[in-house]
């Protein structure tokens, strides 16, 4: 049985390097184990709990510990302690998923390279790896506009390396949960690295399920990790069947070389379950190491991100403001002045009535767009009043053929704005850059982005006004019919994302704006959202305990004002607690507050086709990810792209507190119009270490796009429902992009490789096309596959940097098939930051240290463990280093020997001496010097060339008959073939004579 348990265990974790990414797995990684995404979690939310406590609310006070010792710490628990009720803390959770997908994304695109995982004795190229990721997100967050989507990805790779070293290292082992907070700091120099050469672990067994305790050989002053078969980093053979000791294992079911080469056994620590790790005992104090490492990450007054950035950006990271991001992308041609005194107008009514309260927004983002692109501009602020002085500073001009660059604008809003943020668009002017749409909705499903369009006009059908420089109007005559690059476009993009489309007139934009104050708000849901056609009368939505105002927004095509009826659960017709805002041209919102719970119904009196969407402000929101299995990993990731056309998808569905629902009984599927495609049960709750409710099911996805709807009960048993508003377009494309092949450094290239793959029925032609919005990617941006179902091409873009440093480009890959319409195409996206090659001095010379003298010897006899205490021996060298300088000098004797040195000055380059002492029983030692480059050398006292040295302690009297027989075989294959009776019939009568005396010392 316990073969089969551990043959299923090593086909479901083929590859998993390190602390296991998530809880998204079908195998059991036992109770209290930590996750990534745990010790993520739990590090960011102390950092931003010492934060918080030094930074209480105004007319607040907070005491040292009140939030920092708070039990079960969870976002929501965090927020409400410190904003109060009702405020979301899903922007947080936001910043924190994408640190942890960051993070777990490495286990995926750096499964083979050692050094991501401090594997295979790396931890210097892992350091420097954590050294230029830290000083890469330094960089990115101090500039103007900053790409907080980079900086977090950045910071997500920094961790997994950091939390991997406590996992995979001998730290813990003699550190137990001290941090080793030098890691990824330049200038910290490490303490030295064990040698290729030296022995660091004892074979413990070759049962996948035995605890390794004791098995390390080496002290805490030498550092080294486990070797990992499949790395690119292979552990040195030694045969097992005649060597005890040898290099450490990484260890675990999926680890070869922990059963196959001296030493057997590991010191992973990724769980608590010791079929998993062989040092499960210390999983938690590994655990704890890297969350307080983390949390010094953020919080560290000197070394902390907070510290360095600043308190304003460190809110941004991590979407700290209880408000929304404020997003605007305005066209600023000449006919655009009505439509920008009611964007002003607006944003001045919101920064009045909300500057001071939880309901203030976290920043502004302005994206200004014109003709030519080069008049294009982006601004962001956190301060309301610069807000409005910017909104006050633009001035309309130009724009004479109507067409203007709005793709543009909307994808410079879409590199900088938080995800799940809403941007409202203002044009009277179709797209130039039609062409760039699938980039916006490439970027904006993938940062869950809705769209929201207020047109006052398009280009195909009327007359444009436009104003020049000095205030005289211009008229300009186009086609009648709407432009398929207008209108239709726009209402392509929002459907897509779960926005809206709103046309109105140049008179009527200051009252439709009256919209975006409506999405400034801390807790809002959306309920329903769905077209009400002539052939149907009513919507109707259920309202739970947790609403406490629901808004129901009607829009009609023809623009005429809708009527209705709206009726509360007990079928009377609603006439208390309900406002009614008339913003014209078909407009209508209707506000109720404290609504009272059940099914509401909406009746359409007459005939219009109507768009419908229900909002509630609530904090019972759900998450919901698609994710796939990587066979590699074992674990389940979130899909990166779309999901495929009539394949299993797995759904995760998060809701942040237990305390809000009863049950959580379904997923359904409607199309874009409402209409119920399917529905599916059996959802399965998934562990969790916060009061988070977490859920997984599995279903065949429908071939045509979809949006989805969570429905169950709440602690009332009143139904509630919680709508994903944007559409979900199943492809038969998959598409990967893979990992650049280094930096992009400026006037240089670097090469951009891709995977493609035909999962339809039948064969295609499949079009890859590159574009990015710093046009990096400016020659061959489009490749042609011909691909059978099932069939995969590879293939690479270029991108090219200029010569500016520190600009930064979203890259967008795309693909489709030659029978896709319309939006059915595949995406992924990458953010590539150009680089200068920066000529530091480099140290890569290890410290020199020769041995003099050595005095004494360790002969055959000398080893036995009974008696090699009795013979000493003793040696000196010396040690130097010509580049930066001495660190660190120690050596690997054991407790009866002596080291001693001269005294040296940190950065010291000229020789110091070394006397070391010792016994037979520790007949191999090194001395190892460490330089402030972190460079190791060593020298070797080995005083038994050739034979095996003692690894176990005396035990005369248990000594079992054939124990000699077998370090005979060691010592007979250590010698070699050469005199090979010879040294037999030695050893022989070695053995006589000691069995001989061990019968005299027990007859004593």
């Amino acid at each position: 049985m316990r073969l089969v348990i551990n043959l299923l265990l090593i086909l479901s974790f083929e590859r998993v390097y390190s602390f296991f990414p998530n809880r998204l797995s079908s195998v059991d990684i036992g109770d209290g184990t930590w996750t990534h995404a745990d010790i993520t979690e739990a590090g960011i939310l102390m950092a931003v709990a010492a934060y918080f406590e030094a930074n209480p609310r105004p007319n607040t006070t907070l005491a040292a510990g009140d939030l920092t010792q708070m039990k079960d710490m969870s976002t929501r628990k965090l927020f409400q302690a410190y904003y109060g009720e009702g405020v979301s803390e899903s922007r947080f959770q936001d910043a924190i998923n994408s640190i942890t997908s960051a993070n777990n994304q490495v286990n995926r695109n750096h499964l083979g390279t050692a050094a991501w995982h401090c594997n295979g004795e790396t931890i210097r190229e892992a350091n420097m790896k954590m050294i230029n990721l830290r000083e890469q997100a330094i960089l990115v967050l101090s500039q103007n506009n900053t790409n907080f989507d980079l900086a977090r990805i950045l910071i997500g790779q920094f961790l997994h390396i950091m939390q991997m070293f406590y996992s995979n290292t001998n730290w813990v082992e003699f550190n137990g949960a001290v941090p080793y907070y030098s890691l990824g700091i330049r200038n910290k120099p490490l303490l030295g690295q064990a040698p290729l050469a030296m022995d660091t672990c004892l074979s413990c067994g070759e049962q996948l399920d035995i605890k390794c305790e004791g098995n390390m050989i080496v002290d805490g002053f030498i550092l080294t990790s486990g070797y990992r078969s499949g790395q690119d980093v292979t552990k040195p053979y030694k045969d097992p069947s005649v060597f005890r000791t040898g290099k450490c294992s990484h260890g675990g079911p999926w680890d070869e070389s922990s059963s196959s080469v001296a030493a057997l056994g590991g010191i992973n620590k990724d769980s608590t379950l010791v079929s998993l790790s062989s040092h499960s005992h210390l999983h938690q104090l590994a655990a704890q190491a890297a969350i307080e490492h983390t949390t010094y990450f953020f919080g560290d007054e000197e070394y902390g991100i907070r510290g360095i950035i600043g308190t304003n950006k460190f809110n941004e990271l991590l979407q700290l403001k209880s408000g929304t991001s404020l997003v605007f992308v305005i066209d600023y041609t000449g006919s655009m002045s009505n439509d920008i005194a009611g964007v002003k107008s607006v944003t001045r009514d919101i920064i009045l009535s909300k500057i001071g309260t939880l309901e203030q927004p976290a920043n502004f983002i302005f994206s200004l767009f014109n003709d030519p692109v080069s008049l294009n501009m982006i601004y962001t602020t956190a301060d309301g009043n610069d807000a409005l002085r910017y909104l006050d500073a633009i001035s309309v001009s130009g724009g004479g053929d109507c067409p203007e660059y709005a793709m543009s604008g909307l994808i410079n809003a879409l590199v900088v704005c938080d995800d799940n943020s809403k941007v409202y668009f203002f044009s009277d002017a179709s797209a130039k850059d039609a062409h760039l749409g699938a980039t916006v909705l490439s970027l904006a499903v993938l940062k869950n982005i809705q769209l929201e369009f207020i047109l006052t006009g398009d280009c195909g059908r009327r007359k444009r006004s436009t104003e020049d420089g000095n205030n005289r109007t211009h008229n300009r005559t186009h086609r009648i019919r709407r432009s398929t690059n207008g209108e239709d476009l726009y209402r392509r993009l929002a459907t897509a994302t779960g926005g809206s489309v709103y046309v109105t007139s140049k008179a009527g934009i200051a009252k439709v704006a009256e919209i975006i104050k409506e999405s400034v708000t801390t807790s809002s849901v959306t309920i329903v959202k769905t077209s009400l056609s002539a052939s149907h009368e009513n919507v109707t939505f259920p309202v739970d305990q947790t609403i406490r105002q629901a808004t129901v927004k009607i829009i009609t095509l023809n623009r005429t004002t809708p009527v209705y009826k709206l009726y509360t659960p007990d079928n009377t017709e609603a006439t208390s607690n309900v406002t009614v805002s008339d913003l014209g041209d078909g407009i209508l919102l209707v506000k109720i507050e404290n609504p009272s719970r059940g099914a509401w119904r909406l009746a359409r009196q007459g005939s219009n086709t109507w768009q419908v969407e229900v909002t509630g402000q609530s904090t019972l929101d759900i998450t919901v990810t698609f994710v796939k299995l990587d066979p590699n990993s074992g674990f389940e990731y979130e899909i990166s792209g779309r999901p495929i056309a009539g394949e299993n998808a797995t759904v995760i569905l998060v809701i942040p507190s237990a305390n809000d629902v009863n049950t959580v009984d379904k997923v359904i599927l409607t199309d874009t119009e409402g209409v119920e495609l399917a529905r599916h049960g059996g959802l399965i709750q998934v562990a969790s270490r916060t009061d988070a409710l977490v859920y997984r099911t599995t279903f065949s996805l429908p071939v045509k796009a979809f949006q989805i709807s969570i429905a169950g009960t709440d602690k009332e048993g009143n139904q509630f429902l919680r709508l994903r508003a944007r559409r979900i377009v199943p492809v038969s494309i998959d598409l990967r992009i893979l990992p650049l092949n280094g930096s992009l450094y400026i006037n240089e290239q670097v090469a951009l490789p891709f995977l493609v793959v035909n999962k339809g029925d039948a064969g295609s032609n499949v079009t890859v096309t590159v574009r990015d919005d710093q046009n990096f990617a400016s020659t061959n941006t489009s490749v042609e596959y011909m691909l059978q179902p099932g069939q995969n091409a590879s293939g690479e873009f270029t991108l090219h940097a200029g010569p500016v440093a520190g600009l930064i480009s979203t890259v967008t890959v795309s693909a489709s098939a030659s029978a896709a319409t319309g939006d059915e195409f595949q995406f992924g996206v990458v953010i590539v930051p150009t680089e200068e090659r920066v000529v530091r001095e480099e140290d890569d010379t290890a410290p020199s240290c020769n041995v003099t003298t050595v005095t004494g010897t360790c002969d055959v006899t000398m080893l036995d463990p009974c008696v090699c205490s009795q013979y000493t021996w003793s040696g000196t060298a010396e040690i130097q280093d010509d580049g930066f300088g001495l660190y660190q000098v120690t050596a690997s004797i054991n407790t009866t020997g002596s080291f001693q040195h001269d005294n040296f000055t940190l950065g010291y380059n000229d020789t110091i001496s070394a006397t070391i002492t010792s016994d037979c029983c520790k007949a191999l030692v090194y001395i190892i010097a460490v330089d402030l480059a972190s460079n190791t050398g060593q020298c070797v006292f080995d005083l038994a060339p050739g034979l095996a040295k003692p690894f176990h302690s005396c035990k005369p009297t248990t000594q079992p008959p054939d124990a000699w027989s077998n370090e005979l075989v060691i010592i007979v294959a250590a010698a070699g073939g050469a005199g090979l009776v010879i040294i037999v019939l030695l050893i022989t009568v070695v053995i006589v004579v000691i069995r001989s005396s061990r019968r005299m010392k027990t007859a004593d």
